[in-house]
């Protein structure tokens, strides 16, 4: 009776395909999630690099300020261009900053212009100071928006790159020249 009991569990293969289930659905929802949140975080990337080029155009086009670089627009104005936009994928209120300056030419921009990791809250939540000089006609100019995106899977760290990796800088930036307004 023995023997035959034993026979009978290895020969059996019912729940084989539970068991398989469980071993591989871990690693596979795991994996998939991981998948799902880089790339929503690269498609928010992304609009808020677009929003940042097309509210970037009212500043070359010279509707943030006039001919002798006197600002016609607040920093809080241009900032809505740019959530007109984002705020459909983040909020934007609480954790979009935006930076925008200007130089007599690239070279000048360059020496003034952070990193566009360091535009937005530091580490222990204080804003970044507010920016905003389009510059005069024919300067040469940049715009930077940064959003910051908090990771839902913690194994996504290794991609983080501010606040001691728990969160990931996303930007999108313009740089150019004023047109002749």
């Amino acid at each position: 009776m023995w023997r035959r009991l034993m026979s009978r569990f290895t020969r059996s293969e019912r729940g084989a395909t539970a068991v398989e289930f469980a071993l591989v659905a871990g690693p596979f929802f795991f994996l998939l999630g991981g998948i799902i949140e880089t790339g929503i975080m690269l498609f928010t990337e992304y609009v808020l690099q677009n929003a940042t080029q097309t509210a970037a155009r009212t500043i070359r086009t010279g509707q943030a300020s006039s001919a002798d670089g006197t600002p016609s627009m607040v920093a809080a104005d241009f900032k809505a261009l740019i959530c007109e936009t984002v705020e459909l994928v983040v909020d934007c209120n609480g954790k979009v900053t935006v930076y925008v300056d200007n130089g007599s030419d690239f070279v000048d921009l360059e020496g003034i212009m952070p990193e566009p990791l360091d535009i937005g809250p530091a580490a222990d939540g204080t804003p970044y100071p507010e920016v905003f000089n389009p510059g005069a006609r024919l300067r040469a100019a940049t715009v930077v928006a940064t959003y910051d995106w908090d990771f839902a899977f913690s194994f996504l760290e290794l991609l983080g790159n501010v606040n001691d990796n728990k969160a990931r800088r996303v930007y999108g930036m313009a740089i150019f020249r004023n047109e002749p307004f």
